[in-house]
């Protein structure tokens, strides 16, 4: 059976071929090699790399086996994926999203609700006066800290760094480390969160379970924010540090 050639040229948007070239040669496999693993011949599957054959389900099936991927794998199309996502100042204002980090002596305000995957989160922070040093954690990924007003101490590992006004830091956040306000006067700061990529199945259990941020809507009459408890994983599936995300009234 024919396809016609607008689904034909439909189909040719997912780049299959091109996915499928891709896999191979980072297994650094021939088409020999990887047509003893699929039963499929070296020519069918040239043909499919070169987009000169549609390969049915079954055979594409074959071939994501190989490679320890799904079927969707192929199917992704990268060009129709939203890639632009605007939170509103008010949206901002009315959602809280956040869980208890102990003693930490700073409140965060997260910049960016939208949905989906982000290869980094960024948020304002306040930092409080508290007595003594602020209390060493560590979680996977890295940081990066603008201070936008005030003086800052970082203690990362056993080094002390101060930064002020106008100064930027960026660090593994493997490494324990404790923030502190120094002074009276008012310490904030654009802060950045990076977290390790994450597989394809960790994606799908985030979709499935839900643990992306879950957001609870404001309501009339109170003069806080509400805050809602929310897990998360670092990008290798183990439990994230919990911080607290926030807005003083």
């Amino acid at each position: 059976m024919s396809i016609p050639d607008h689904l034909r040229t439909e189909i040719g948007r997912y780049l299959i071929g091109q996915k499928l070239k891709a896999l191979r040669l980072r297994r650094s496999m021939g088409l020999m090699q990887l047509g003893e693993r699929t039963g499929l011949s070296p020519a069918l599957l040239s043909k499919i790399e070169n987009s000169k054959l549609i390969p049915t389900v079954p055979t594409l099936l074959r071939i994501a086996m190989v490679f320890d991927v799904t079927l969707d794998h192929f199917f992704q199309n990268e060009h129709r994926q939203r890639v632009i996502s605007i939170t509103r100042r008010e949206d901002r204002e009315q959602t809280g999203v956040g869980h208890p980090v102990g003693n930490d002596p700073y409140d965060l305000m997260r910049l960016d609700l939208g949905g989906g995957d982000r290869k980094f989160q960024p948020y304002l922070a306040e930092f409080t006066e508290i007595e003594g040093n602020g209390k060493p954690h560590m979680h996977q990924g890295f940081e990066f800290i603008h201070v936008l007003c005030g003086t800052l101490q970082l203690l990362i590992g056993t080094d002390e760094n101060t930064l002020r006004a106008g100064d930027s830091i960026y660090f593994d956040s493997n490494l324990r480390h404790a923030y502190k306000k120094i002074g009276k006067e008012k310490c904030s700061a654009f802060m950045v969160f990076a977290y390790p990529e994450k597989s394809l199945a960790e994606r799908r259990m985030d979709r499935l379970e839900g643990v992306h941020a879950v957001r609870q809507q404001f309501q009339p009459g109170n003069k806080k924010p509400q805050f809602l408890q929310r897990s998360g994983v670092n990008g290798d599936g183990s439990p994230r540090e919990n911080k607290v995300f926030g807005q003083s009234a």
